[in-house]
């Protein structure tokens, strides 16, 4: 079933200054509302391979078992955790197939758009932003040694922005034969933009600038985006980095698509017969 959420869309992905390859790969679907960020780890390239495998492996296994109505919430996010273990499994026996590939995995974050809600899922601390009437919120929680000490009360916040484990994950497809991932239900509001991206993005660029581009930048959401990545080049571009935004333009009735629900049963019921 394809999206009936009308979207803005712009992706930019760069090296970035001090890596010699790109090992974060990006899928943009319209058709279906999904969007994926994977940040690629392991030698030998084995990064590029791992995150490139998530996202096609993801992509490929929700357009085969999405439930066919978007009102089906425990069906979808049943459907994106099943996708995400499928990638999970495939990333690792790859790594135990290929001994040059040993230890690869991959960070994941996606969004889904089915109807009036929207579907955010991740492994790792690639992360989903919502910008909603100017105020920018994570809509994830960074699966990282740094935000386990933050919750903990170890450190603080600004500690953490500093520290230089900012890139040590405690989840991540691939190492493991099971992974958890987390995913999370939103209602959408038209105007909504959200912004996936790869660390390369927030390690360089704090959460109020990446607000204030968005905000400024309103009405070009590729400007934005290609600003985004070149504010975290200008501050040092340690980092591949990776930026998806989806800007919610309109959204389908509720009434609408129960309508349209309801003509597929009836064309079910009464259509050409034999």
């Amino acid at each position: 079933m394809a999206s009936t959420v009308q979207c803005e869309v712009a992706s930019l992905t760069h090296t970035g200054l001090l890596r010699d390859h790109n090992e974060d790969s990006l899928s943009v679907d319209k058709d279906l509302g999904l969007f994926i960020v994977a940040d690629g780890m392991g030698g030998h390239r084995a990064g590029d391979v791992a995150s490139k495998l998530a996202v096609e492996a993801v992509r490929e296994r929700l357009r085969t078992m999405l439930p066919r109505t978007a009102e089906d919430t425990v069906s979808t996010t049943q459907a994106i955790r099943y996708a995400v273990d499928h990638a999970n499994a495939l990333i690792h026996q790859a790594a135990l197939d290929r001994g040059e590939s040993s230890g690869m995995g991959t960070t994941i974050a996606l969004l889904l758009l089915r109807g009036r809600v929207g579907y955010v899922a991740h492994v790792g601390d690639s992360r989903v932003y919502r910008l909603r009437q100017g105020r920018l919120e994570a809509m994830t929680r960074d699966h990282s040694l740094l935000q386990a000490q933050v919750g903990a009360g170890l450190i603080s916040g600004e500690e953490a922005r500093h520290s230089h484990n900012r890139n040590l994950v405690t989840r991540a497809l691939g190492i493991e034969a099971k992974t958890e991932c987390d995913v999370t239900a939103l209602e959408l509001e038209a105007g909504d933009t959200f912004l996936l991206c790869s660390d390369g993005l927030n390690t360089m660029v704090d959460d109020e600038d990446i607000a204030l581009t968005l905000r400024e930048l309103e009405p070009n959401l590729a400007l934005a985006v290609q600003c985004l990545v070149e504010i975290a080049n200008d501050n040092g571009g340690h980092d591949n980095i990776t930026v998806v935004g989806v800007r919610i333009r309109a959204l389908e009735p509720a009434s609408a698509a129960r309508t349209g629900l309801f003509s597929r049963l009836l064309s079910w019921l009464f259509g050409k017969r034999d």
